[in-house]
């Protein structure tokens, strides 16, 4: 795609604290369709603003403690020399379970997530979103699997396409085992890097290259959409969907607020590692001669 930007037009669905059976089922057969949908105005600015607020007291906070204990060189998330220098490397190896680096400058962070205000009872059990979740697994036994911040910080570039995990079923296609909700805490424009997306991919990472090259052949495979989302809107995801963060170009951070729900049966072991930033970090070990 290069630096091409796709058109940013995305049907936004408006919920009411009581969502009727008629929506709920127009909403599951675009995200069966899609992969994703987009739903307006789900949280308030005050919230927004208190999550925003905190949000950035734990990414400081994050980076402090990572120096404290040892694993960093400098206590921030990154190095403004000759050349930028980011305190952890990138990918699940290179990371931790409070914080992964993603792509360059690009954070997804659990930390600090399991207390106020994320955890409190207006974000957890929003009823307007549980009530979908519920119908997108359509009534199966499901649970919260991932609560987090994604900090898309300036300068991180576009990411590669991917899936955040792959199918059940590799034979055959079936309905979705996992999602992500996207609340963007701040008004995503074009220069702070929305999440782009390829409508309809999940039913191609099965088997990706054959599959995408067969509906690429047949006049099937759908063109990206790029939904701006403004604070508190939401963007519920496949795990996959191929989607990718756009380059963050403007001087200010762009944080999401991750929610990723899953089947009671499905437990994602891929996107964190199990070392945590408390564990001691490597030491150079000195070898007495005998």
């Amino acid at each position: 795609m290069g630096d091409h930007l796709p058109p940013t037009g995305w049907k936004f669905h408006q919920l009411d604290d009581s969502v009727d059976d008629e929506l709920l089922s127009s909403l599951k057969r675009s995200f069966d369709e899609d992969g994703f949908i987009c739903l307006a105005s789900l949280f308030d600015e005050e919230t927004v603003q208190r999550l925003r607020e905190a949000a950035a007291v734990n990414f400081e906070e994050c980076f402090q403690r990572l120096y404290d204990v040892g694993h960093t060189s400098f206590p921030r998330y990154c190095d403004e020399g000759d050349k930028k220098e980011y305190a952890i490397s990138q990918g699940v190896k290179g990371g931790f379970k409070e914080i992964v680096m993603r792509s360059p400058g690009r954070f997804e962070m659990p930390f600090g997530c399991d207390r106020p205000p994320f955890n409190d009872e207006a974000i957890v059990r929003n009823e307007p979103l549980l009530q979908v979740v519920k119908a997108l697994f359509s009534g199966e036994e499901h649970y919260m699997c991932n609560l987090s911040i994604v900090y898309a910080t300036p300068g991180s570039s576009d990411q590669g396409w991917h899936a955040d995990g792959g199918h059940i079923n590799l034979q055959a296609h079936e309905g979705c085992h996992c999602f992500n909700v996207f609340v963007p805490l701040v008004d995503v424009n074009r220069s702070l890097g929305p999440t782009e997306l390829r409508p309809g991919s999940q039913y191609l990472t099965r088997n990706l290259a054959p599959m995408m090259l067969a509906a690429k052949a047949r006049g099937k495979l759908r063109k990206p959409a790029m939904p701006l989302l403004r604070a508190g809107d939401c963007l519920l995801f496949d795990y996959r969907v191929l989607h990718r963060g756009r380059a963050n170009v403007s001087e200010v951070d762009r944080p999401i607020l991750v929610m990723t729900f899953a089947k009671r049966t499905f437990k994602d072991r891929l996107n964190f590692p199990s070392k945590s930033i408390d564990d001691c970090p490597p030491r150079d070990i000195e070898v007495e001669e005998k």
